[in-house]
């Protein structure tokens, strides 16, 4: 595999650069020395941000935008037979995939950081960021997704020895980073469109665990069995959060009216100073426990920890609110698991409304079809469940399930499920049957948040 800084100083040139991670990586590629330039089949959110960053890009591939190149990187979404791709390999011009650059770029921190799991990354890597940011420490974060903090984008370089970075196991992509600390939030049978079953999602996480420094250092959630799993086989110094028999842990928990908590943290006996977080649900005490586990490893002031904590914001399609029509709250989240699903609908319980209307958009058909039942099982806290037509992905509708039939099981369950393919007819049906008080919680990772709008528009 070539490696990319043996040509710092040199032009760069990635494809795909407006997505959520690329956009990231040119910006730190550009302060490591190197003159970057892009293409991208269309503008994004990141768009603006890779604007910002003064970079010259252009819309649509063409071998003439690769030519002069001394180095291409592309998304792993760029097939070979792509223009850009396809130049490169005839003419000799190395070529690294995103995540192989990024696992680069994170081999030249001392304090190399990988955030993984199934569900939460990106909130432990951004509170951690935020706590490090908060304690002056100067870290870099990469994140595959929009923080607040970090002007809308999801990168952050810093100047220290550093970084903190969101690790995804689809398709073993972490294999590509070798990190001194891990945290290891969560095992789950996810991507099953990749993955054959649990076992072969243990055994990723697994390799992944044994590509770590020898020194390294695993920070595990006590409340997953899996994560215990592998810390008991990880052969190396392993510290554990959550809520259960941990290390780092939390105490007299209560919740508001929202759903948000405040705890007092407890590490390894000692009681700290109460904290409040603006999170809902428990598992969101765990992440954010976890994240105070390695700022506090890192030396990062407690009370760094604490602002960080009761500053953050929800990272973009975490339980995020966004708006409110005749009364009635609508929030999204980007569960698409049912263990997520599960964790997001408790949460909710928590909130104080009249009624709660779930809408749901399944991410894939394989994840329908594979967690059937267990999608039915997670919306039990619904008062009614709005099943939307699911969203492809990245596969082919092959006939073997679709939202009707999902609609059909809840309502077998003793729930009410109501099918309505489209948005629009969504947001009708809707406002035509909500009341004041009511809230809407719009779930999915497909592309169900750029329709919320639909659900906020008034109709006559």
């Amino acid at each position: 595999m070539p490696n990319i800084f043996d040509y710092q100083g040199k032009r760069v040139h990635i494809i795909g650069i407006c997505g959520a991670s690329l956009c990231g990586v040119a910006e730190m590629l550009m302060k490591s020395g190197f003159t970057v330039t892009g293409s991208d089949m269309k503008t994004t959110i990141f768009t603006p941000y890779v604007d910002r960053l003064g970079i010259h890009y252009t819309v649509g591939h063409s071998e003439d935008n690769v030519k002069g190149a001394d180095f291409v990187v592309h998304s792993a979404a760029v097939p070979e037979t792509n223009v850009e791709l396809s130049y490169a390999r005839k003419n000799g011009i190395p070529v690294l995939e995103r995540s192989e650059c990024v696992g680069q770029i994170f081999d030249r921190y001392k304090n190399s950081i990988s955030i993984t799991g199934c569900h939460g990354k990106t909130t432990i890597t951004s509170l951690l960021g935020l706590m490090l940011v908060k304690g002056q420490m100067d870290p870099s974060i990469h994140v595959g997704g929009v923080l607040h903090y970090l002007n809308e984008s999801g990168t952050r370089v810093g100047e220290s020895d550093i970084m903190v970075l969101e690790s995804c196991e689809y398709r073993n992509s972490f294999y590509n980073f070798r990190p001194h600390i891990a945290v290891l939030n969560n095992v789950d049978d996810d991507h099953l469109d990749f993955f054959k079953d649990m076992a072969d999602v243990y055994h990723s996480f697994e390799t992944f665990v044994d590509g770590m420094d020898k020194d390294g250092i695993i920070f595990g959630c006590i409340d997953d069995e899996q994560v215990i799993r592998l810390m008991e086989n990880s052969g190396r110094k392993c510290i554990s959060f959550g809520l259960g028999n941990a290390d780092y842990t939390a105490k007299d928990i209560e919740y508001d009216a929202v759903g948000c908590a405040a705890f007092t943290p407890v590490r390894r006996g000692e009681e700290l100073p109460r904290v409040k977080i603006h999170l809902p649900g428990s598992y969101n005490v765990a992440n954010a426990l976890g994240a105070m586990a390695v700022a506090d490893y890192l030396g990062c002031d407690y009370s760094a920890m604490v602002e960080a904590l009761d500053e953050y914001e929800a990272a973009e399609r975490r339980f995020e609110f966004h708006g409110e029509l005749d009364g009635v709250k609508v929030y999204h989240d980007f569960a698409h698991h049912p263990s997520a699903v599960k964790a997001c609908m408790s949460a909710a319980k928590m909130f104080q409304y009249n009624k709660l209307w779930a809408v749901f958009q399944c991410n894939s058909f394989s994840r329908a079809y594979k967690l059937f039942d267990r999608f039915v099982e997670a919306f039990d806290p619904a008062d009614t469940v709005i099943i939307a037509k699911i969203f492809p992905g990245r596969e082919v509708d092959t006939g073997l399930v679709n939202g009707q039939q999902m609609a059909d099981a809840i309502t077998a369950r003793g729930g009410e499920g109501i099918y309505i393919p489209e948005f629009e007819d969504i947001g009708k049906y809707l406002q035509a049957n909500w009341k004041e008080g009511d809230m809407v919680l719009m779930v999915g990772s497909g592309d169900i948040n750029e329709h919320v709008w639909k659900i906020l528009k008034k109709y006559e």
